[in-house]
């Protein structure tokens, strides 16, 4: 009976799609903002790492005409597995010209809230020692600022599973950040893709719990076992700049040494 077939299809595909759902629920309510913290933190990761890239600064003018600068950056962290650190940085910018040598060091240690900055101005041969209250600041005309490069430990924040949903065809849970300490880190909601546990995307809100800053990640490659985002925007919302960062070349587990992350070492270039 024709009827009766279109029938059973139907009540088939329901109990299909009702199973389905209830399946997608029990996932949802089995997992939580720190357990999909926990298996993002559990990607495998470098011992050291040294990379060059491209970063580009767009401007919008009053005449709404976009104005692209662009920098070529050196990137060199190393990480450790135990003793008093938990990573070493150095960012240092390579052309054009006016900005070449300018450099910014990042020491974290373990069990501290704020990381060791310091910035070395070529110009003026000094290094001077970045405060914390001036790590909200931005760095260089960037969209990006000094707290973005820190190692902040996973424990300085807590964290709520909020839902999910879909960026850029990549299915991702979305966690509410909320800082535990005073910082001055404000509430961010990390959007992690389900398949890999990789960061996609960050929202950085204000008091008013408003977006006024959007960091999105489009690319990533596999390099043996390691992930590495070749493309990120930093959007502001407020006044519609923005920075990109876009990897030129990278190479890991070289053997970098201490002296590299020194107040001598930025000195020299």
């Amino acid at each position: 009976c024709i009827i009766f077939d279109f029938l059973h299809s139907f009540m088939f595909q329901k109990l299909y799609i009702t199973t389905l759902f209830l399946s997608m629920n029990i996932s949802f309510a089995q997992m939580s903002g720190d357990g999909v913290i926990k298996k993002m933190s559990e990607n495998p990761i470098p011992d050291d790492i040294k990379m060059n890239f491209k970063m580009t600064l767009f401007s919008n003018s009053k005449k709404n005409k976009t104005k692209k600068h662009y920098r070529l950056m050196e990137y060199v962290e190393k990480r450790y597995q135990d003793g008093e650190f938990k990573s070493k940085l150095l960012l240092r910018f390579i052309e054009p010209k006016e900005v070449r040598g300018l450099s910014l060091l990042n020491w974290s240690r373990v069990d501290q809230k704020n990381d060791d900055q310091w910035l070395y101005i070529p110009k003026l041969r000094k290094v001077r020692r970045i405060r914390p209250s001036d790590k909200s600041r931005k760095f260089q005309g960037t969209e990006f600022i000094y707290a973005d490069f820190i190692n902040r430990d996973l424990k300085l924040d807590q964290y709520t599973l909020l839902g999910e949903d879909i960026f850029k065809g990549n299915p991702c849970f979305l966690v509410e950040v909320k800082s535990i300490d005073v910082s001055g880190f404000g509430d961010r909601i990390f959007w992690i893709d389900k398949k890999y546990y990789l960061l996609r995307k960050v929202q950085y809100l204000n008091d008013k719990k408003k977006n006024i800053k959007i960091l999105e990640v489009f690319d990533y490659v596999k390099n043996n076992q390691y992930w590495t985002p070749t493309k990120k925007i930093m959007k502001n919302l407020r006044n519609g700049n923005s920075t990109e960062l876009q990897v030129i070349d990278i190479v890991y587990d070289q053997g970098v040494k201490d002296e590299f992350f020194s107040e001598k070492y930025l000195r020299r270039f």
